[in-house]
């Protein structure tokens, strides 16, 4: 009996050493850095799909019980940020158009594999000397699709700055990531 009682602690010893040297799961890099976000108009009651864009994540370290992030798109020039995660859950935000536009989003991962899945929201807007122009209040879909083509942060900040310009299926140019076309923001800011 206390060979069975000591084997059984030896393998669980062994278990919870070898998941605390893997650190915590789900992480948004271990399987795969680049994921794709897509903006669900809100508003609409049909929750309208708005855009998708790429996004890459890169380690910053952890600070107390968060793991932390860079993160940077690499289908839209200038878009980048901050992420931190606490288990399932993640909030990210940061800043597009040379700083003018900026975005947060929080999410709860649903997955852990090659295919993570993960839901949210995602807000967006301009910058402005009150209280900032509402863009949109989006609902989220992020999934993990596989590795960035940039093996560092440093390599993709510099190559984002570098991005064209997006456009829509229509040709109309894209002035937020969240789908925000260059008419549209006239109207909006026009109010």
């Amino acid at each position: 009996m206390d060979k069975l009682i000591l084997s059984s602690v030896t393998f669980f010893s062994i278990l919870l050493a070898s998941a605390a040297q893997a650190g915590p799961l789900p992480d948004l890099t271990a399987y795969g850095n680049r994921w794709t976000i897509t903006a669900y108009q809100d508003s609409s009651t049909s929750h309208m799909q708005m855009a998708t864009q790429g996004i890459c994540f890169y380690p910053a370290g952890t600070s107390g019980t968060q793991q932390l992030y860079y993160w940077v798109s690499d289908t839209y020039p200038d878009w980048n940020g901050r992420a931190a995660q606490e288990g399932d859950q993640v909030f990210m935000h940061g800043d597009f158009g040379r700083d003018v536009g900026h975005d947060a989003m929080q999410f709860e991962l649903t997955t852990v594999s090659k295919a993570d899945e993960a839901f949210g929201h995602w807000q967006e807007w301009f910058e402005d000397s009150r209280y900032g122009v509402t863009i949109t209040f989006a609902n989220t879909k992020l999934r993990r699709v596989g590795q960035c083509r940039w093996i560092t942060f440093g390599e993709a900040i510099l190559a984002a700055e570098k991005l064209a310009p997006k456009f829509t299926d229509a040709g109309d140019l894209l002035v937020a990531p969240g789908g925000l076309t260059e008419k549209q923001s006239y109207q909006l800011l026009s109010k």
